[in-house]
C-alpha cells in the first residue's frame, strides 16, 4: 500500500499541476509536506451506499489513468462512512465518503483532508456550506451542481471548487456520482445547512 499511496499522491500533483495550477497551489503545498511513508493500519469498512462503488469505479474515465486503477486499489482499504451530518434532521441521506489522509485516514495529517465521495442516483445533497476549503474532481458519473445561486452540470474530469463558508448543493439523477475531495484550511471547523447556520454539524466517529 506504501507504494500506491505514493504513485497516487505523485499522479495527483501531476494532475493539478497540469489542469488546476492556478487554484490548487495551497494543496500542492500541503501535500507535499505529507510523509508517504507513514502509514497507518485501518480495519477496511463498506457502508450501505457502497453496493453502488463498484459500479463507479469501473465507469472512471480513462482520462484520468492512471489515478484511475490507484483509487481503485485504495478504495478496498478504507473505512467508508453513510451521510452523518444532521441525519435525517437536515439530510436524508444518500452519500458515503472516506478520508485517504486525515485524522481518520491511512497517511495522518491535521492541515490537509483527501478523500473519496459516492452520491447515489436521484439524491438531493442540499445547500450547505463549511468553513473548509474544498476542491472536487469528478471521476466518474454526472450531476447538477449549485454554488450560491449558480447552477451548472458537471461530468468526469470536471473540478469544482468551494471557497470558505460558501453555499453549495449537488443533485444526482440516473447515474451515481464518484468524486475526489480535499480539504484544506479550516479543516475541523464548522459545517452546516443553510438556513440552519446556528447548527454545527460536526462528523459522527
Amino acid at each position: 500500500m506504501k507504494i500506491i499511496l505514493s504513485k497516487f499522491l505523485t499522479e495527483l500533483q501531476k494532475l493539478l499541476r497540469n489542469n488546476y495550477k492556478d487554484i490548487c497551489e495551497k494543496i500542492l503545498l500541503e501535500i507535499e509536506q505529507l510523509d508517504s511513508d507513514c502509514i497507518r493500519e485501518i480495519d477496511a469498512l463498506k457502508s450501505p451506499s457502497c453496493t453502488y462503488l463498484d459500479g463507479a469505479l469501473n465507469n472512471i474515465s480513462k482520462n484520468l489513468s492512471p489515478v484511475d486503477v490507484l483509487i481503485k486499489s485504495i478504495s478496498e482499504k478504507l473505512v467508508w462512512r453513510e451521510a452523518s451530518r444532521g441525519v435525517p434532521d437536515f439530510f436524508k441521506g444518500g452519500y458515503a465518503f472516506a478520508e485517504i489522509i486525515g485524522e481518520q485516514g491511512l497517511i495522518v495529517s491535521e492541515n490537509i483532508r483527501i478523500g473519496l465521495f459516492l452520491q447515489k442516483p436521484y439524491v438531493n445533497y442540499p445547500l450547505h456550506a463549511h468553513e473548509a476549503e474544498e476542491l472536487y474532481i469528478i471521476l466518474s458519473g454526472t450531476a447538477r451542481w449549485k454554488i450560491d445561486k449558480k447552477m451548472f452540470s458537471v461530468i468526469p474530469g470536471s473540478i469544482i471548487k468551494h471557497q470558505s463558508c460558501q453555499d453549495h448543493a449537488t443533485f444526482t439523477e440516473e447515474e451515481t456520482l464518484f468524486a475526489l475531495w480535499i480539504w484544506t484550511g479550516k479543516i475541523k471547523g464548522r459545517y452546516w445547512f443553510r438556513g440552519y447556520s446556528e447548527d454545527d454539524c460536526p462528523l459522527e466517529n
